[in-house]
C-alpha cells in the first residue's frame, strides 16, 4: 500500500514528538474530538510497527466506527482531522524551538490591544535575549528587523520622540540579512558544485561589493556578526583556497566559540573545516593531517557526534582514517566504540564491518581484516574502492600475489567502467594500483629502480594510499 499522509507524518516525528502530541490532543483547547484521541490510542498501540498495512482505514472504521453509516468517509474526515492538528502541533513545536519568534509574534499582539506595560516589558525581553545570542543568522536578522518594525509601528506615531537611530538600526539589520542570507545562499550552491571566483561573480549580483564590505569591517564583523564572519571565511575558502589564512582564522574563531554555535550552524563550519582538510591532504598536504584530526577531537569533545543519530558513513570511516593516520590507535577505538550506534541505518553494517576493517590493518591483523572486509557490500562506489584498496594492501603484506594481481585486476575493471563519475579519483586509484604492480615485480637489489618509483611518487602526490607505499619502498630499500 501507497505511503498515506498520516503514516508519512507519524513516522517522521520521534517517539518523545509522538508522546508530547499526545498530551497536545488531550487538551480541550486544542482538541474536543473523543474519535482522535482513539485514533491516537490505536496507533500508540501499534507504535513500533506502524504503517499504513498495519493500520488500515478498514481497521480504523472498525475500532472507531463500527455500527456507524458511510464509514470510509468517516475515516477520511478523521484522518483530515487528525493529520491537520499533527500539523499544528509541528508549527507549535517550531515556535518553541524559536521563544524570539514567538515573542515578536506577541508584541504584535499586545500592540493592536494597546496592551502598553507588557508591550514594553516584551520588548525589554527581546532585546537581551538578542543581545546575549551568539548565532546571527538568517533567523536572527529576520526577527530582529521584525521586532523594529514592530517597535517602530507603535512608537512611530509619537512625532515629540527622536527615532533615527532606530530607524538606522532597522535599516542595518536589513543589510545584514540580505549579507548572511546572500553568503548562505552562495556557499550551499558551491558546495553541490564546483564554481570559480568569476563565475560567483558574474551569476551573483552584489557578491564583490559585500565581500569588500565585509573586509573593509572585519574586525567588527568577526564580534558582532560571527554567523556572517563564518560564513564569508568559508566563502573565501572556495573562492582563494591557496590562502590558508582564511582556514586558521575559521578555525580558531570556531573553536574560540564552539560551544556557543546551535547544531545547524556547528555542523556547516565543521563540514567545510574538514572538507578543506580532506581536500588538502588528497592533494598531497600531509601536515592537514594533524588538523584534521584536531577538528575531529575539538568537535567530539562539544557533543557533536553524540548528538548526531543519523552519522553518515563518509563522516564516521572518515574520522577512523583521520586517527588511524596519526596513529592514535586508542582514541580510533574509543571513538568507533562510542558513536558505532549513531551510524545511519541504512548502512551501518558495512560501515561497521569497513571500519573494523581499517583498525585490524593498522594494528597488522591481516587475515581479520580481510574477514571484515569479505562482510562489506558496495551499495556505494566508496565501499569498494576502500575495500578494494584495502584488500590489496593486506594480500601485499601477506605477500599472496596471485590474490593480490586478481583484485588489482577486477578493480582496475571496475575503474574503467565508472570513469566518469570518479573523475579527478580515477587516476589517482590507477597509479596507487600501478605502484603495487611495480612493487611486486621488484626486489631490494633493485636499488635504481626503487630510487626511480621513489621519485614518481614524490611528483604523484594526490596517489592512493601514497604514505603506505613511501613506507613499502623504504622497507625494500
Amino acid at each position: 500500500m501507497r505511503e498515506s499522509k498520516l503514516t508519512e507524518m507519524v513516522k517522521g516525528i520521534s517517539p518523545a514528538e509522538f508522546r508530547k502530541f499526545g498530551e497536545f490532543l488531550n487538551s480541550p483547547y486544542h482538541n474536543k474530538s473523543r474519535k482522535i484521541i482513539q485514533l491516537y490510542e490505536l496507533i500508540n498501540f501499534n507504535y513500533d510497527e506502524f504503517d499504513a498495512n498495519v493500520i488500515t482505514n478498514e481497521k480504523i472504521a472498525k475500532a472507531i466506527f463500527s455500527g456507524e453509516g458511510d464509514k470510509d468517509q468517516n475515516v477520511r474526515t478523521l484522518i483530515s482531522s487528525f493529520t491537520a492538528l499533527l500539523e499544528e502541533f509541528l508549527i507549535i513545536e517550531e515556535l518553541n524551538q524559536n521563544p524570539l519568534h514567538g515573542k515578536t509574534f506577541l508584541l504584535k499582539s499586545l500592540r493592536d490591544r494597546n496592551i502598553l506595560k507588557t508591550f514594553d516589558m516584551v520588548s525589554k525581553e527581546i532585546t537581551d535575549i538578542q543581545k546575549k545570542d551568539f548565532n546571527r543568522n538568517t533567523d536572527y536578522y529576520y526577527n530582529e528587523f521584525s521586532f523594529k518594525e514592530t517597535w517602530l509601528n507603535y512608537h512611530g506615531e509619537d512625532l515629540d520622540m527622536d527615532l533615527d537611530k532606530s530607524y538606522q538600526e532597522m535599516s542595518n539589520n536589513a543589510d545584514y540579512l540580505f549579507i548572511v542570507t546572500k553568503l548562505k545562499i552562495l556557499n550551499t550552491v558551491i558546495s553541490r558544485k564546483i564554481l570559480s571566483g568569476i563565475t560567483v561573480y558574474k551569476q551573483y549580483w552584489a557578491v564583490e561589493n559585500i565581500l569588500k564590505y565585509i573586509e573593509k569591517n572585519i574586525d567588527d564583523i568577526e564580534t558582532n556578526h560571527p554567523i556572517i564572519y563564518s560564513e564569508y571565511k568559508i566563502l573565501m575558502m572556495v573562492l582563494e583556497p591557496d590562502r590558508v589564512k582564511h582556514f586558521h582564522d575559521l578555525e580558531k574563531h570556531v573553536f574560540n566559540n564552539i560551544s556557543k554555535y546551535n547544531e545547524e550552524e556547528l555542523e556547516q563550519v565543521y563540514y567545510s573545516l574538514s572538507n578543506f582538510c580532506v581536500n588538502k591532504i588528497a592533494l598531497g598536504e600531509d601536515k592537514f593531517i594533524h588538523e584534521l584530526y584536531k577538528i575531529h577531537s575539538n568537535f567530539e569533545k562539544t557533543g557533536f557526534y553524540s548528538k548526531n543519530k543519523n552519522l553518515q558513513y563518509t563522516d564516521f570511516i572518515g574520522v577512523i582514517i583521520c586517527g588511524l593516520n596519526i596513529k592514535n590507535i586508542s582514541w580510533v577505538k574509543h571513538f568507533f566504540e562510542t558513536y558505532k550506534g549513531n551510524i545511519a541505518n541504512e548502512v551501518k553494517r558495512d560501515t561497521i564491518n569497513l571500519s573494523s576493517a581499517l583498525i585490524a590493518f593498522h594494528e597488522k591483523k591481516y587475515r581479520d581484516c580481510i574477514g571484515y572486509l569479505s562482510k562489506v557490500g558496495y551499495k556505494f562506489t566508496y565501499f569498494y574502492l576502500k575495500s578494494k584498496e584495502t584488500l590489496i594492501k593486506s594480500y601485499y603484506e601477506l605477500d599472496e600475489i596471485e590474490s593480490l594481481e586478481s583484485v588489482i585486476d577486477a578493480t582496475k575493471h571496475y575503474l574503467k567502467r565508472h570513469k566518469e563519475l570518479l573523475s579527478i579519483h580515477y587516476d589517482r586509484y590507477i597509479l596507487f594500483l600501478n605502484y603495487v604492480t611495480n612493487l611486486t615485480k621488484l626486489d631490494k637489489k633493485q636499488k635504481a629502480e626503487l630510487k626511480i618509483l621513489m621519485k614518481k611518487l614524490d611528483e604523484n602526490r594526490t596517489t592512493i594510499a601514497r604514505e603506505w607505499l613511501i613506507e613499502k619502498i623504504i622497507e625494500m630499500k
